[in-house]
């Protein structure tokens, strides 16, 4: 029925076939995938699983051979390498080195951590936990070339090599084309651990970026701090990654000093000599095309992608490297749309045609069959290390560096995604024969695992409802030079010493806001309605005397409870002044983030504040106010117990004096968490900011509006 084809079309075909199967199914998966809130990347690897050994081979052995055999795989490789190379051009082109500059030393340490903490338990802990165990491996080899011979042969290297002999017996036999031989090769210890420590620093980039654009988290400063933490991490993997490469070819401690010296030497060339010239005959062009990339301008970055990737393989580290750094060389600047523009001519070849067949050809050296329940351990102990590495690293550092408790749970749980970037690196060290199939396995269930995890982890440490907060205060500062917004709850009783503590926690500055909210029930008569309406004149008065602008709003009210939340959610303050009779409303307006302030007295002629001292979100939200009042009354703070160091120097940082003791003459105002206190504070459930972040309006060099209570 078919006409008899020659070799060279024989594969081709293949490919061809191949192509539709993949392409099928993964639309299919990303439609799945898509469905269960999961990136699309996931799917695509397992569909690259499922036409490897551990389902296809086992379910349609002949289907598998017939598609996938010895024979066919080196062109397969060819079609997926020059996906990756487009690819890996992309995530480079992702990398702005601007956002970098502008996120400056947080996104340097915290990506550096991020790093340091998985690649040191990389190294020492996963290296020599599993070295003995996977370092001899079954490499294609030339006949006549001699590799390192194995200490301790696996099964399954023993089983590789003989399967291989025995279908070049069998083609020989049938005068078929020979596939090279399998040979067992030992991996030195130094380039088996650094490739491991690598595979658990990586940072999905694209599946990163995914994450944060689907929950508008680019609308937080979070969200940009975050792209030049993914930026700096991956610049420091493919580095580290390049010198494994460098490390597995086998050469002298100065062969691989060369390759190092090449690689800066590339590096200093693309960006002083390549960068300028693209910014000529690419930028320069696109920019007088208003904004559009013409043939000429894609051909040149074609061509240098080519080059790039030709001159870091001759170097002797891999070409991916080279599709990479060309990547982040390419000039963006003042050229909007210019990588989208890039992205999309490239992404419909590369990410929709091309790199299908590298997830399958990935898939091929993953063997889940082949796991025993004496590899269960091991690989408990990759993902474990994994995730404490990478989600430990990012989020203590981001702490460290004053990103706010809850956004940095969110920083671990970001930089913990893997995704493609993973596989890639693990290609390469399988390909380089660094790493045996069986381990291979196990790091592609745990690049499956940790991306699989990572938006259920966001969700869980970082919730919607403090992400919608954050996200609206964002909003809030974009909009108005307003920082210190405080809200008062007023009942029937006098409301003065709550207008002085919401003067207070706005300081009198220009940049403080405060809303009287008033609800009256329903028939109240004119008599009581013009008695409110005196009442909040006199205190908007008053305020706005102190420096701060002020709204009102008053209204009857049905169900005044369920009113107050409303409109408590719609101002979202900072805090929330209130009264002693409406301690009911404490927790909800808790609940809602906000600080509740309820004074027992009003902070007048005042010597000194008195806070404790601590570390408890409680304590944290006692000494914020009193800092607040201290800077407002111009007065010093008395610390009860030791203040951190941190929070010495920043209460330092914004002039206020801390007293060793109180003074014994006049009037000492305690703020606290108890109803005892003069003010009683108690803490929203939101995270607590440095408060030097808190208070960055409070400069000393504008002048002080003392109280006038």
């Amino acid at each position: 029925m078919f006409a008899e084809l020659s070799a060279q079309d024989k594969h081709f075909v293949a490919l061809l076939l191949c192509l539709a199967i993949v392409l099928a199914l993964g639309r299919l998966v990303a439609v799945v995938f898509r469905a269960i809130k999961q990136p699309v990347v996931i799917g695509e690897i397992l569909v690259g699983i499922a036409l490897g050994p551990s389902l296809l081979g086992q379910v349609a052995p002949g289907v598998r051979d017939y598609l996938f055999n010895a024979i066919d795989i080196p062109f397969f490789k060819l079609v997926a390498s020059l996906g990756l190379v487009l690819f890996m051009f992309i995530v480079g082109m992702e990398v702005d080195l601007e956002v970098v500059k502008r996120s400056g030393k947080r996104a340097a340490a915290i990506s550096l951590t991020s790093i340091a903490v998985p690649f040191a338990l990389g190294f020492f802990v996963l290296g020599s936990y599993l070295h003995d165990d996977h370092s001899c491996v079954a490499v294609e080899s030339p006949a006549g070339v001699v590799a390192k011979p194995c200490s301790n042969e696996s099964k399954e290297v023993s089983d590789k090599v003989a399967a291989r002999a025995k279908l070049i017996q069998k083609d020989t036999d049938a005068h078929k084309e020979l596939p090279n031989p399998l040979v067992p090769k030992q991996t030195d210890f130094v380039p088996f651990a650094i490739f491991i420590a690598v595979s658990m620093c990586v940072t999905a980039f694209p599946v990163l970026a995914r994450i944060l654009t689907e929950r508008n988290m680019f609308k937080i400063p979070l969200g940009l701090l975050m792209v030049a933490c993914a930026a700096i991490d991956d610049l420091m993997a493919f580095t580290l990654l390049a010198l494994a490469t460098a490390l597995a070819g086998n050469g002298s401690a100065s062969d691989i000093f060369l390759i190092i010296g090449k690689m800066v030497v590339y590096v200093a060339v693309l960006f002083l000599v390549v960068r300028p010239l693209l910014e000529r005959f690419v930028l320069v062009p696109y920019r007088k095309n208003g904004n559009k990339l013409g043939a000429e301008q894609l051909s040149i970055l074609f061509i240098g992608l080519m080059l790039s990737s030709y001159v870091t393989s001759r170097i002797g580290v891999h070409e991916l490297i080279g599709g990479f750094l060309f990547g982040v060389a390419v000039p963006r600047t003042n050229a909007p749309n210019l990588f989208h523009t890039i992205a999309g001519k490239v992404e419909g070849v590369s990410v929709q045609l091309l790199l299908p067949v590298f997830f399958v050809i990935a898939g091929q050296g993953v063997n889940l069959q082949g796991l025993t329940t004496s590899d269960i351990v091991p690989a408990l102990a990759i993902i474990v290390v994994a995730c404490i590495g990478k989600f430990a690293g990012a989020a203590v550092a981001a702490r460290a560096v004053g990103v706010p408790k809850r956004q940095s749970l969110a920083v671990g749980a970001l930089m913990n995604t893997r995704g493609l970037t993973e596989l890639v690196v693990l290609t390469i060290g399988r390909d380089a024969g660094v790493i045996d199939d069986k381990l291979y396995t196990m790091l592609v269930i745990m690049a499956v695992v940790t991306t699989a995890m990572a938006g259920p982890l966001l969700k869980l440490v970082y919730p919607d409802r403090w992400l919608n907060r954050d996200i609206a205060e964002a909003e809030r500062k974009r909009e108005s030079s307003a920082t210190d917004r405080v809200a008062i709850l007023v009942g029937a009783g006098d409301a003065h010493r709550l207008v002085d503590v919401a003067a207070a926690y706005g300081g009198g500055r220009a940049t403080g806001s405060v809303t009287i909210v008033r609800f009256t029930a329903q028939g109240a008569g004119l008599a009581s309605f013009a008695d409110d309406l005196g009442d909040l004149k006199a205190w908007r008065d008053k305020i706005e005397h102190a420096g701060l602008t002020c709204q009102v709003i008053s209204r009857a009210s049905a169900d005044r409870h369920a009113d107050v939340i409303t409109e408590i959610t719609r101002i979202a303050p900072g805090a929330v002044v209130v009264e002693d009779a409406d301690a009911d409303l404490i927790g909800p307006l808790r609940h809602l983030g906000c600080d509740v302030l309820v004074p027992a007295a009003a902070p007048e002629d005042l010597v000194a504040v008195r806070v404790g001292g601590g570390g408890s979100t409680s304590e944290l939200a006692a000494q914020e106010m009193a800092v607040r009042l201290a800077l407002f009354c111009d007065v010093p703070l008395v610390v009860d117990g030791s203040v951190s160091g941190r929070s010495a120097k920043q209460i330092a940082a914004l002039g206020v004096e801390i007293a060793p003791t109180a003074p014994t003459t006049g009037t000492v105002y305690r703020v606290g968490p108890s109803a005892t206190d003069d003010l009683a504070v108690h803490a929203g459930e939101r995270d607590r900011v440095a408060f030097t972040e808190a208070l960055g309006g409070w400069v000393r060099s504008e002048p002080v509006i003392l109280s006038t209570l």
